[in-house]
């Protein structure tokens, strides 16, 4: 899975992952005719990040500003300034008298000069805009890599409801049926066969709108992905087979990208705050930052007037040669450069200011996420020790309603206790589950960093 790694890349990355994923889902793709009995390929979680990271428009469409700041860049590299030739020739002369003088003519050849070295200052802040949109592109593809997750566990979760509704329609619609035989023997009355349909039709519609919600969820994933309508897929397992890890400092640096510095913390909370300062969004605002510096620079070089300076070269009517040197520069009278080091100044303060506000910012949303995280694993924890999803009371509850032991009304009690049980447990798995997901917004790191396909 990839992480959000610390340093600019210098083109776009490549993701062999989702290539396989691509080239298995067209190889599996079958002929039209025999589109309806092909089965589903499986997408896991990294295909799934994968593929969002490649092929989704935005991004496809964002990586496309790199290449135009890459030739910005070479524009600054570029010496701006070329020396200039200026030629004069009066051949066409003569005097009062008629006669022809020596044909009037002279050559110069004049180079401008940048005595502060500008263009040093200009290499520096297209260096550092380049820096700023590869940066920027890092910071788009994590929030595609956390909407990617946030999309996938979102799909597992409405499957899960999905599931649910239907186990629970067809309990209903089974108990409707018993009861419909006991009323012909005469062991139940007609109200209760009454309220047990109604509530097989409420289940029913219940059920037929979960199965709807669900299907909008693969829509929407399908749609981050990119993937044609043709491309059959479905998500193996549920909430449940995953594994949430504790967000301790450990885990969080172990999942930090290979080019990521080696560091150090001895508590969670100074992990969370390395990772919050290399978070790309503040990695571009750092190059925003060191890019107005440099115009800063700039400006203040600007000062220096620049010196065009060359050889000279002229031939009088007289036949006279003269051979030197020209030299021109401005003098800063009215304009002597210092508003636009002014205004330049400013904008560096207020990109300073801004860069600490990032810093700020990044910091509180990743502590922020990581303490929703850990609230919602802690809850999914005491749900497990629970036990309280074991159907082994209900079908002897069951058992002794076949046999006439007990009424209706506890049985259907039974039901929705069990029923409600395993809701709140999948609303708690789902809450864990989009907690992980904003763990991933607010800190760059990959999801496999909190979350673990199977239990250990």
């Amino acid at each position: 899975m990839r992480a959000v790694s610390n340093a600019p890349p210098s083109a776009p990355p490549e993701t062999p992952g989702l290539a396989a994923t691509q080239i298995a889902f067209q190889e599996a793709l079958p002929p039209p005719a025999a589109s309806a009995t092909s089965a589903p390929l499986p997408l896991s979680l990294e295909q799934a990040v994968e593929a969002a990271l490649a092929q989704n428009p935005d991004l496809v469409a964002l990586r496309g500003t790199e290449p135009v700041s890459r030739a910005a860049l070479g524009v600054a590299q570029t010496y701006p300034i070329n020396p200039f030739v200026q030629l004069q020739v009066t051949p066409l002369e003569h005097t009062l008298s008629g006669d022809h003088p020596a044909v009037y003519h002279y050559v110069l050849l004049m180079h401008t000069m940048e005595l502060a070295h500008q263009g040093r200052y200009r290499e520096r802040a297209g260096m550092s805009d380049l820096e700023r949109v590869r940066w920027n592109v890092r910071q788009a593809e994590l929030l595609n890599m956390a909407q990617t997750q946030r999309l996938f566990l979102a799909a597992l979760y409405q499957r899960g409801l999905r599931d649910l509704a239907r186990e629970t329609a067809d309990s209903n619609a089974e108990l409707a049926s018993t009861l419909a035989r006991q009323l012909e023997k005469g062991q139940t009355s007609a109200a209760d066969v009454a309220v047990a349909r109604l509530d097989r039709q409420s289940t029913e519609r219940q059920a037929r709108l979960a199965e709807a919600n669900y299907q909008t969820a693969i829509l929407d994933l399908r749609r981050q992905l990119n993937l044609p309508p043709t491309m059959a897929f479905e998500l193996p397992g549920d909430l449940s087979n995953w594994y949430w890890l504790p967000a301790n400092a450990e885990n969080l640096l172990a999942a930090r990208s290979s080019g990521a510095p080696a560091v150090r913390a001895n508590s969670t909370a100074e992990a969370v705050a390395q990772i919050a300062s290399t978070r790309p969004d503040v990695m571009a605002a750092r190059a925003d930052v060191s890019m107005t510096s440099a115009n800063v620079g700039l400006a203040n070089a600007q000062r220096v007037p620049n010196l065009q300076i060359g050889p000279y070269y002229q031939r009088d009517d007289f036949g006279t040669s003269f051979y030197g040197l020209r030299s021109q520069f401005d003098v800063p009278v009215a304009n002597n450069g210092r508003p636009l080091l002014q205004q330049r100044q400013a904008e560096l303060n207020q990109r300073r200011l801004t860069l600490r506000q990032f810093e700020q910012r990044a910091k509180l949303e990743a502590e922020a996420a990581i303490d929703r995280y850990e609230r919602a694993r802690q809850l999914i924890e005491q749900f497990d020790g629970d036990g309280i999803e074991t159907p082994d009371e209900l079908r002897r509850l069951e058992e002794l309603f076949r046999d006439g032991e007990i009424e209706v009304q506890r049985i259907v009690a039974a039901r929705n206790s069990m029923f409600q049980a395993r809701r709140a447990r999948l609303d708690a798995l789902n809450e864990v589950a989009q907690a992980a997901a904003a763990v991933t917004a607010a800190t760059g790191l990959p999801p496999t960093a909190l979350i673990a396909p199977r239990r250990p």
